[in-house]
């Protein structure tokens, strides 16, 4: 058999130490009374004050270190895997990474394409300015016909280049009638008032939440996947999604929606209405206490207003907050989904879903 030949003296110098640092951590781990053994197992904290962590001595750069130079480690034990020693070692800190929200990704991006720092706009009129919610969109259904599109059922929010936030309970309808598109980049959703042109963009895939409960409207949140990406204009921008559990007093809601209960007529024009967070726990019971028992759970929220609030044809539509201006997130940020209430702008109060 042909052997490979040792070159320099470096080199057997290396295969010498090497040799001699796996023979130590042999011979350590056999000529061991078994008195010695120890009960912990790798990971274990040890030390006098719990610092150092139980390690396997070919894992321990403070015990090889030592062995290199040809010194005992002079460790404590923990034990033994198998024939190999088990040392306590100086803490090994793990910095995991931990995950960003993609959410928080893409709004760092969207954000770019907001002038922060402009004037907010003025909150408790009706109507909505133009670019004030650039990222509302309003979702049109199969009609009669198969180019009939109607309007005014329910809204979303763009949060991204091709795909739109919802609530679920828009998806799955009585009369089986299919979200077709969406309209972007207005306020006068079927006239021109505004002068300016609508992006209808087809849907191509809607996606409601696994465990989303129709009765209960609970996880009551979808999205929608739009047939090619949108154009982003100074009307058309994605909008930040909130990472903070936190729900400051002032809330923003806006949609097509209901105008009047009576006629049930919705609005052409997009509006807007201001209302108040209201406590979860309270929520829970007013709506266990009325004649269709709801639980409100903490995926959810409630906000109340007695003279404002979101009505039939909202759902779906952003419940946001204001942002501050030092912070780089687009001027307005979602917080919820509006999923449902009794009545509008009633004595009770109305649910969203958390984003």
């Amino acid at each position: 058999m042909k052997k490979k030949a040792i070159g320099d003296k470096r080199d057997s110098y290396n295969f010498l130490a090497n040799m001699t640092i796996a023979g130590t951590i042999i011979f350590a781990c056999l000529f061991v009374s078994a008195k010695s053994f120890g009960d912990w197992d790798v990971g274990d904290r040890c030390g006098s004050k719990n610092e150092r962590e139980c390690t396997l001595i070919t894992d321990c750069n403070e015990a090889l270190n030592k062995l290199k130079a040809g010194k005992p480690h002079g460790l404590d034990r923990c034990g033994f895997r198998g024939k190999i020693e088990i040392v306590c070692c100086e803490r090994r800190e793990v910095i995991s990474k931990v995950p960003v929200r993609s959410s928080i990704v893409a709004c760092e991006r969207f954000s770019k394409t907001y002038n922060i720092s402009s004037q907010p706009f003025i909150i408790g009129g009706e109507n909505a300015s133009l670019g004030e919610f650039p990222y509302i969109a309003a979702i049109g259904f199969e009609g009669d016909g198969p180019d009939d599109v109607k309007w005014g059922d329910c809204g979303g929010s763009l949060i991204s280049e091709n795909f739109i936030l919802t609530a679920a309970h828009c998806l799955v309808r009585v009369d089986s009638k299919n979200p077709k598109m969406v309209r972007l980049g207005k306020i006068d959703l079927t006239g021109d008032e505004d002068k300016v042109p609508a992006q209808d963009i087809p849907i191509s895939e809607s996606i409601i939440h696994p465990e989303y409960k129709h009765i209960e409207k609970q996880n009551d949140i979808a999205l929608l996947r739009l047939s090619r990406d949108v154009t982003f204009s100074e009307n058309v921008k994605a909008v930040c999604l909130s990472s903070s559990s936190d729900i400051p007093v002032g809330l923003i809601v806006a949609g097509w929606g209901i105008i009047n209960t009576t006629t049930e007529e919705t609005s052409r024009f997009l509006q807007k209405a201001y209302v108040k967070p209201y406590d979860l726990s309270k929520c829970n019971q007013t709506y266990l206490d009325s004649p269709r028992k709801k639980t409100i759970l903490d995926s959810q929220l409630c906000a109340f207003s007695p003279t404002q609030d979101t009505c039939q044809g909202d759902s779906g539509g952003p419940l946001q907050i204001q942002n501050k201006k030092d912070t780089p997130q687009t001027p307005l940020i979602v917080v919820g989904i509006t999923s449902y209430g009794r009545g509008c702008a009633g004595s009770m109060p109305s649910v969203y879903t958390r984003v």
